[in-house]
């Protein structure tokens, strides 16, 4: 009985090799993408490759796409949820852990997929690029040799790819979208929603347009939409929301009051810069040379990308403040959150897929044209304008340009989320679109990009997919309050300490620390003893010695509750905050940490009586405990 079963085993798995060698896609598992506790026994997630053609027109060459499926925790008849992420570049896979508990997963599987390029997809498109375009970026250059040395690095990519045998040409929403319809058939659904976020709208608009069929509802949050006016427009868009931020800061007393005529300093600021580049400090780990110098260049992308995010555009106006100060020290942690933008993303696929999507079909005159209209600005955004540069000398030829058939896709269900504030994908953008595909549009007054993460955003998105929600055409104004942060004293060994709090400790690090606190207690319990028993047999200046030590000694250990105290205070309020200091009514920390210096100071001084006082040996740990304390907070920067 067993010889039949193995031979019909050994057919299927002949079958299934000529099948995979025939060009068709094939799923093949692997192990968990992340080195997560328990992750590899989680049954209820499924890792896995698909293999397609790098060119679906030719069916040649073979490509692995990563995907991630997070299986519904209850039975249900819901369609699965496909997440495709924007950039283009940044991986879908890495919001793992968001989606891991989303309400989403109680009815309906979640598909995380790396497009092609990206991520955990193989191959991985020149992934050092974007850390190659931070350390350009971070040099004192000009606009125009920032984007020559851009140039340099993509064009270097770009020929490193073709000599391993891979044709950029075949990284593009079509493919992307042919990727995906392999994916749905591969796991047998016969249709899901699909939720695209920022240009991962775009693919889901060519994804619909190529196979509507597989498409029960769309959701687009943060939505191109006219791709042949991208970047055309990136100036404009900027713009005008700025002048909504700059007109709200001015709206709220407590923050014009503390910033005021704030427009005028952003100018001012793009000036100074032009001229006087500012230097400031950062970690070696983060850019070898140990500096990243702003100028006006870098400045306006830092505020466009501020933009994005709620909580970074309620710090906006320090931000700004800073920079007209010059503080550098403060401005380090900017560096920091700057990073973050290059970092998440993939910049070979980024190029390869904007170079074929977007940037041919748009004008660089157009875009300096619209740049004119602002002088203040200086020429736009430039880190925008290098990518017609680039385009030049990338494409050799003229694309064919995708066009899509907004009469068959606007038969998708679709709702569409926009944020006041998005200056990338601006509400425009979602306002065209849902009278486009006749869509349910929501605007997030006082929001920045990528709705469906805030709380309020992916109730929607629920309500939405589970019939839950009331369509209505209309808009929808869901409204905020933006509560813009103008109570923070800038300390820049705030952000230095909530970043050895925030990233792990190092056992070598944290260990003298915590030995140093561990003797400040010992230290505390065992002379307040001694203090109360025999205190009175020891000299006026004796006792005023053990209890400068005991007082000492407790101030050590309530600064450090003080100030781990004021971190989490200020960061449930705002997270940035932390990036620049902490809020201002703990001010006082930094005036009893001063205190604190003279106490032990003192201490120092009366120590060289030390063979006139008992327990020589625990005063000299204690006495040397505060002076190792005082050089962490010496290290961390906060005696600036």
């Amino acid at each position: 009985m067993k010889t039949p079963k193995v031979i019909f085993l050994l057919l299927f798995m002949v079958s299934s090799f000529l099948f995979a060698q025939n060009g068709e896609p094939a799923i093949q598992k692997t192990k968990p993408f992340f080195d997560v506790e328990n992750l590899k026994d989680d049954k209820t997630i499924e890792w896995g490759y698909l293999t397609v053609p790098e060119n679906w027109m030719a069916k040649s060459g073979k490509i692995k796409i990563a995907f991630t499926v997070l299986k519904k925790r209850k039975q249900s008849s819901q369609k699965p949820l496909l997440y495709i992420e924007g950039g283009p570049g940044q991986s879908g896979v890495q919001t793992f852990g968001y989606f891991r508990d989303h309400p989403l997963r109680e009815y309906s599987d979640i598909i995380l997929i790396d497009a092609r390029g990206v991520g955990n997809s193989l191959p991985r498109l020149c992934p050092e690029l974007g850390n190659e375009i931070f350390k350009i970026l971070s040099s004192n250059e000009s606009s125009s040799a920032d984007e020559k040395n851009r140039l340099f690095a993509t064009m270097n990519c770009k020929n490193e790819l073709i000599r391993k045998g891979i044709d950029p040409a075949n990284y593009s929403s079509v493919n992307v979208a042919n990727d995906l319809h392999a994916l749905k058939n591969a796991l047998h659904y016969d249709s899901w929603n699909v939720l695209g976020v920022s240009y991962g709208t775009y693919i889901s608009q060519v994804y619909a347009n190529a196979y509507p069929q597989d498409f029960n509802k769309m959701i687009l949050d943060s939505p191109v939409d006219h791709i042949s006016e991208y970047y055309n427009k990136i100036n404009e868009h900027y713009m005008q929301v700025l002048s909504i931020f700059f007109e709200k800061c001015k709206q709220n007393p407590v923050s014009n009051k503390k910033f005021p005529n704030l427009e005028k300093t952003y100018f001012e600021v793009i000036a100074d810069l032009d001229k006087r580049p500012l230097t400031v400090k950062v970690p070696e780990k983060l850019l070898k040379k140990g500096s990243f110098t702003f100028n006006s260049e870098d400045f306006k992308i830092v505020i466009h990308q501020a933009l994005y995010n709620k909580q970074l555009t309620e710090v906006l106006p320090v931000i700004i403040t800073l920079f007209h100060e010059r503080n550098a020290e403060a401005l380090s942690s900017v560096v920091g959150v700057f990073s973050g933008a290059f970092t998440a993303l993939d910049f070979g696929t980024y190029y390869s897929m904007v170079l074929n999507d977007a940037v041919p079909y748009n004008s660089v005159n157009y875009y300096d044209t619209a740049a004119a209209k602002y002088p203040g600005l200086k020429g736009g955004l430039s880190f925008y304008r290098a990518d017609f540069l680039i385009n030049n000398q990338w494409n050799r030829k003229t694309l064919p340009q995708n066009v899509l058939d907004y009469t068959k896709i606007s038969k998708i269900p679709t709702l569409i989320l926009a944020g006041e504030f998005d200056p990338i994908t601006p509400v425009s953008n979602a306002q065209s679109l849902s009278e486009l595909l006749k869509g349910d549009l929501i605007i997030f007054k006082n929001e920045g990009h990528a709705l469906g993460f805030t709380e309020e955003g992916s109730g929607f998105i629920n309500k939405f997919i589970k019939d839950t929600y009331q369509r209505n055409p209309s808009k929808i104004m869901s409204t905020y309050n933006t509560n813009f942060v103008t109570d923070i004293h800038i300390n820049p060994g705030v952000a230095k300490l909530a970043m050895f709090i925030g990233n792990g400790f190092d056992p070598l690090t944290l260990a003298p620390l915590v030995i140093a606190y561990l003797i400040m207690i010992i230290g505390i319990v065992y002379f307040s003893l001694h203090f109360f028993k025999k205190g009175r047999k020891e000299s006026a200046l004796n006792q005023l010695f053990y209890g400068l030590l005991i007082v000492s000694c407790i101030m050590a250990v309530a600064l450090m509750s003080g100030f781990l105290y004021a971190i989490k205070d200020s960061a449930g309020s705002n997270f940035f905050i932390c990036a620049f200091g902490v809020k201002e009514k703990f001010s006082y920390l930094f005036s009893l940490l001063y205190v604190h210096i003279a106490m032990v100071v003192v201490l120092l001084l009366l120590s060289f009586r030390i063979m006139k006082y008992k327990h020589k040996v625990v005063i000299a740990a204690i006495i040397f405990s505060l002076l190792l304390i005082l050089f962490y907070f010496y290290y961390w920067v906060f005696f600036n």
